[in-house]
C-alpha cells in the first residue's frame, strides 16, 4: 500500500489519525470509541490480518486503522470469523464501518457476524431463478458489479436473482429481495487472476497448470447451488476466481448461460492484454511477459488449453454479450468460428452538466478519472507531468492511483458516480485524459467525462478509439510517446476545442433503462424456451 510520510506518522498515533481523517467530531469521536472497543474486546486479528494482507505490513500502518479506512472497503478481513460484509447488508442501521458498529452497540445485543447456515431449496421456489456469476466481492464493486446491480433493480417480479461471487479466497451466494441478503459463504481459495498487473504470486508453472482450470471443491458448491435454488438461467459476468466445472455442469443441467465480456480474459489470462510492461500486447503472445508465469511452461502452453477451454465456453453460451463492437471485433480475431455475439451498450443514468467547459491557460486544468493503474496509464501521466518542466498543466486525479502519483497531481480521492459532475463542475478543468494502454472495453469515465461536459483526449486502442471516432468529441494519441501527448495538449487551439464541445451535445447516450430492457427481453426468451 502506497501511503504518504504524513499518514505514516498519524498512524502510530490511533486518535489524531482518527481525528485528521474524519473532520466531524462527533463521528471522529464514534470512531475512536470504536477502536477502543474493537481492542478492548480483541475482535481484531493483527497476526491473521498481517499474514493474510502482506503489504499492509510493509506500510507500516497500524493494521486496524488499515482496516478501519481502507481495509474493509477493499474486501479484507478483520479476523477469520467477523464477515464485515454480511453484517453491514444484514443490518439496514449500519452506517458506520461494521466492525466498529459491532463493538460499540451490536456485541451487546448478540447480533450475528456472518450467515447461519441455510437449506438452499428454500429460496429456489421462483419458475425464474437467475444465477448472476462475478468476480468483485459485493461492497467493492467496480464497473461489472454496478453493471450487475442496475439490472438486477430492474428485473420483473417473476424474476429471483441471486449473486455468486468469488475473490479467490471465499465464494458468497447472495439473494435479492428489495435488498443484497448473503445467504451462504464457501471458504475456497481459488483464484484465477494471472495478470501481471498488481499480482501478488499468483504463477502458473508446470506444476499447477492443471489445478488452474478445475477445481472438486468449488464443483460440489456449483452441483449444489444450481439445483437446490432451481436456476433457470445463468449470467456469467465474469469467471475470475471461478472454475470451467461451473460450465461443464451448467451443460449437463441443460441450463441457458449467456456471457458478458468486460474485459479479454477469455483471449489471455492477462486479462487486458498487456505484455510486460503493461502494454498492449498486440497478439504478440510468444513471450510478452503479461501472463504470470515462471520459466517452467511456456505461454504457447498456456493459451492453447486457455483458449480451448474459453471457446467451448463462448461456443455453448446462447449469447456473449460485448458493450462495444470493438470488443467483437479482438474476440472474432481469436475465434473466427463463434458468431453468437451481441451488442448491448451499457447505459447509464444520464445526468448531462449545466456546467460549460473552457479551453484554461496558464496553468491549463486536465481531470484525470478513475482508478488510474499501469495499464490504464498512471505511468504515462507520471511521464507527462515530468515534461511539464514549466507547469503549464495542473492534472486532477478523481479516483484512484497505482502507484500514488499525488507528487504529479491534485488528489481529489475516490468520488460517487452521482457527484461526478458537481465535483467537475468545481475544478474547472478543459479536458479529461485517459490514457489506457490496453483496449478498453467501454470506458464508463468517458462517459462520465462527457456528460460532465468535458471533451476527452484518449488513447487509441479499443472501444475509446471507436467511441471517439464515431462522436468525434475528443481526440485521439498514441499513448507510447508522451511529449507528442505533452505538445499536443499545450496547442490545442480554440476553434477545435469548440468544435469537440459542440460534438459533445449531439451524443445520445444510452440509458439504463434502454439496457435493461435489451437483458430482460433476452433472459425472457431464454427462460420462456427452458419452460
Amino acid at each position: 500500500m502506497d501511503m504518504s510520510f504524513k499518514n505514516k506518522i498519524f498512524s502510530r498515533f490511533p486518535a489524531k489519525y482518527i481525528s485528521y481523517k474524519i473532520k466531524d467530531k462527533n463521528k471522529s469521536k464514534e470512531i475512536i470509541n470504536g477502536y477502543k472497543a474493537i481492542r478492548k474486546n480483541n475482535l481484531f486479528d493483527d497476526d491473521f490480518y498481517l499474514e493474510k494482507y502482506p503489504k499492509v505490513k510493509d506500510s507500516k500502518m497500524d493494521p486496524l486503522l488499515h482496516y478501519i479506512f481502507f481495509g474493509f472497503g477493499e474486501g479484507k478481513k478483520p479476523n477469520n470469523e467477523f464477515d464485515g460484509v454480511f453484517y453491514k447488508n444484514h443490518y439496514d442501521d449500519v452506517d458506520i464501518n461494521p466492525l466498529i458498529h459491532y463493538a460499540l452497540y451490536g456485541i451487546n445485543e448478540n447480533r450475528l457476524i456472518k450467515p447461519e447456515k441455510i437449506d438452499l431449496s428454500k429460496f429456489g421456489g421462483s419458475d425464474k431463478n437467475i444465477l448472476f456469476v462475478l468476480h468483485e466481492k459485493i461492497g467493492t464493486v467496480g464497473g461489472t458489479g454496478f453493471l450487475n446491480m442496475d439490472i438486477i433493480h430492474h428485473l420483473p417480479e417473476d424474476y429471483t436473482a441471486f449473486i455468486l461471487t468469488s475473490d479467490g479466497e471465499d465464494v458468497e451466494l447472495w439473494h435479492f429481495n428489495s435488498h443484497l441478503e448473503k445467504i451462504a459463504n464457501y471458504p475456497i481459495s481459488f483464484s484465477t487472476d494471472f495478470s501481471v498487473i498488481d499480482n501478488e504470486d499468483n504463477i502458473i508453472s508446470q506444476s499447477n497448470f492443471d489445478s488452474i482450470f478445475f477445481n472438486e471443491d468449488l464443483a460440489i458448491v456449483y452441483e449444489e447451488i444450481l439445483s437446490k435454488l432451481n436456476i433457470s438461467l445463468v449470467h456469467i459476468n465474469h469467471l475470475i476466481n471461478h472454475s470451467f466445472d461451473l460450465i461443464d455442469i451448467i451443460v449437463k443441467k441443460s441450463i441457458p448461460f449467456l456471457v458478458s465480456l468486460h474485459d479479454f480474459y477469455y483471449i489471455c489470462p492477462s486479462i487486458h492484454l498487456v505484455d510486460k510492461n503493461c502494454q498492449y500486447c498486440d497478439f504478440k503472445c510468444d513471450d510478452c511477459g503479461g501472463i504470470s508465469k515462471d520459466d517452467t511452461i511456456t505461454n504457447d502452453v498456456i493459451l492453447k488449453k486457455w483458449r480451448n477451454l474459453s471457446k467451448e465456453l463462448l461456443k455453448k453460451s446462447s449469447c456473449n454479450i460485448a458493450p462495444t463492437q470493438s470488443v467483437i471485433d479482438l474476440y472474432s480475431e481469436i475465434y473466427p468460428e463463434i458468431d453468437n455475439f451481441m451488442l448491448i451498450e451499457h447505459g447509464v443514468n444520464i445526468n448531462v452538466s449545466s456546467w460549460t467547459a473552457k479551453l484554461s491557460s496558464k496553468p491549463i486544468k486536465v481531470l484525470i478519472p478513475g482508478h488510474v493503474s499501469p495499464h490504464k496509464g498512471s505511468l504515462v501521466i507520471k511521464n507527462l507531468k515530468k515534461l511539464d518542466k514549466n507547469n503549464s498543466l495542473e492534472l486532477h486525479l478523481m479516483g484512484t492511483t497505482i502507484p500514488n502519483l499525488n507528487k504529479y497531481a491534485i488528489n481529489h480521492g475516490k468520488y460517487e458516480r452521482n457527484d461526478f459532475n458537481r465535483i467537475v463542475s468545481e475544478i474547472k478543468p478543459s479536458f479529461s485524459l485517459i490514457l489506457s494502454t490496453c483496449p478498453e472495453t467501454y470506458s464508463y469515465t468517458l462517459t462520465e467525462s462527457w456528460m460532465s461536459g468535458l471533451p476527452v483526449i484518449a488513447s487509441d486502442l479499443g472501444a475509446l478509439k471507436e467511441r471517439i471516432t464515431s462522436t468525434e468529441a475528443g481526440w485521439l494519441v498514441d499513448y507510447k510517446n508522451v511529449e507528442d501527448i505533452y505538445n499536443f495538449i499545450i496547442n490545442i487551439n480554440q476553434n477545435d476545442y469548440q468544435n469537440k464541445l459542440s460534438n459533445i451535445s449531439k451524443i445520445k447516450f444510452k440509458d439504463i433503462n434502454e439496457m435493461c430492457d435489451s437483458y430482460i427481453n433476452l433472459y425472457n426468451n431464454l427462460t420462456d424456451k427452458n419452460v
